[in-house]
């Protein structure tokens, strides 16, 4: 007997472009994964997310935060945004982004 798996994986095509775009958009918070730097242990935080004019993710942190220690230590990081709604939560659009952290200054341009 043969068994027909379906990819869950979309093909990169305009538009599953289209909808990751707007996915990452409309997130408003999301998961950010970064390295603890003193173990190597991953970490995971919950942030806030919003986009700048080009729809790079930002997020605001504070100097208090384990995770703002771990990007300054090293950028690598991911994150994952997808707001879940009702019945099974994995059902739901989401998208994990791989991301090299970059501070941006109070007042700077981007």
């Amino acid at each position: 007997m043969t068994e027909t798996r379906k990819d869950v994986i979309r093909e990169t095509d305009t538009e599953a472009v289209r909808l990751a775009k707007t996915l990452v958009r409309s997130a408003r918070f999301g998961a950010l994964a970064s390295i603890e730097p003193g173990t190597g242990a991953p970490l995971a935080s919950r942030v806030g997310v919003a986009t700048d004019i080009d729809g790079a993710p930002l997020i605001l942190v504070s100097m208090l935060s384990a995770h703002t220690g771990a990007l300054l230590a090293d950028p690598r990081c991911s994150l994952l945004v997808g707001e879940p709604g009702k019945g099974d939560p994995l059902a739901h659009p989401r998208i994990s982004l791989v991301c090299q952290a970059l501070r941006l200054e109070r007042g700077s341009a981007g």
